[in-house]
């Protein structure tokens, strides 16, 4: 049966989820658990699949052993090829940028990763592979994170949309083309005219500034556009100056209460982009949640891997630390080879 720490891991993550799902960290513990449940079913599966094959003990761990391996390579050959094909299709469809072909280059990476794993092992030549074992502690971290915020941003989601009404609806902005309001945003506005128009929420704030390539502010654009799709002009408030999500959320806030408005917020950006929005509310001491429109699923991959960057970079010092502790083999392994280079010359 699994273990005390797997059904300890799942009842604090639920615990935690229950007290407050706009962060990551129910869903780590989650993770622990459902990991740990899955590689008990797995050994299970292959206990008995053996034993009724008739294999000895020994047979048993080495076929167990060799499937431990194939199956994680197989996956990752098969996330690699996916993340690639993802990456030219985001090359003929969108714009090139660092950020839109994070999935291409996720992609090479994964495949590179397995390539020299695969090659320093069927030519005897070792090195390399001891390289990739002592990164495997950091490499799986990172996997195993970006897994994690998958999952949970898939769960909150879902919770997201069953919190309370709130007082005000905040649509986050996200650039304009040309002084218009494009698809991606426009997708946004409209969500956002939908919940405030079939909730008991009297303003619907839209909040953007005006970046250097735009001839007029994304709040007054998204306000227009608003307009358009039937939202009453006394129930609109534009917020003109934000630069960044954090800005969108504190300065709306700041707007609302000047108004006279208090309490819980509803901010309304994209599907890919929510998760992170609602960390933001949590950490600014903001209540409310995040909901996200629907985006395009050739654009997901690249959109949450840069979400996912974002996440990790908004809560650096925690990583530093964990990723300076597990690199402590590497730097190990590099001052013990410097030692030999010096006593060897």
């Amino acid at each position: 049966m699994p273990g005390f720490f797997t059904f300890a891991f799942a009842a604090l993550g639920l615990f935690l989820a229950y007290r407050d799902p706009r962060r990551l960290l129910p869903g780590v513990l989650l993770g622990l658990a459902a990991t740990s449940l899955v590689a008990w079913v797995v050994r299970s599966v292959l206990q008995i699949g053996a034993a009724l094959a008739g294999l000895d003990e020994n047979t048993r761990n080495i076929v167990g052993g060799l499937l431990m391996l194939a199956v994680p390579l197989l996956a990752g050959l098969a996330l690699g090829v996916a993340l690639v094909l993802n990456g030219l299709t985001m090359l003929r469809r969108e714009r090139r940028s660092l950020g839109n072909m994070l999935s291409l280059l996720a992609g090479v990476a994964v495949l590179g990763v397995i390539g020299v794993g695969v090659l320093s092992v069927a030519t005897g030549w070792l090195l390399p592979a001891v390289v990739l074992l002592l990164f495997a502690a950091p490499i799986e971290y990172v996997g195993f994170g970006f897994a994690v915020y998958l999952g949970w941003s898939f769960v909150y989601a879902r919770l997201a949309r069953r919190a309370p009404d709130p007082v005000a609806v905040v649509v986050l902005g996200s650039g304009l083309i040309r002084g218009q309001v494009p698809p991606l945003l426009g997708q946004r506005v409209a969500l956002g005219v939908e919940v405030q128009g079939g909730q008991d929420a009297p303003l619907l704030v839209l909040s953007g500034g005006q970046g250097a390539d735009e001839p007029r502010s994304e709040g007054e654009a998204m306000a227009e556009y608003a307009r358009g799709l039937g939202a009453p002009s006394e129930c609109l408030l534009v917020e003109g100056a934000a630069r960044t999500t954090e800005q969108n959320l504190r300065y709306s806030r700041a707007l609302l209460a000047d108004a006279g408005v208090e309490g819980p917020l509803l901010a309304v950006t994209n599907d890919y982009h929510a998760f992170r929005a609602a960390t933001l509310l949590r950490r600014l001491g903001i209540a409310g949640h995040a909901i996200g429109a629907r985006t395009a699923r050739y654009f997901l991959p690249s959109a949450l891997l840069r979400e996912f960057i974002a996440l990790l970079r908004d809560h650096r010092v925690l990583n530093a630390v964990a990723l300076g502790v597990l690199m402590l083999p590497v730097l190990a392994f590099v001052v013990f080879w410097f030692a030999r280079l010096v006593s060897g010359s």
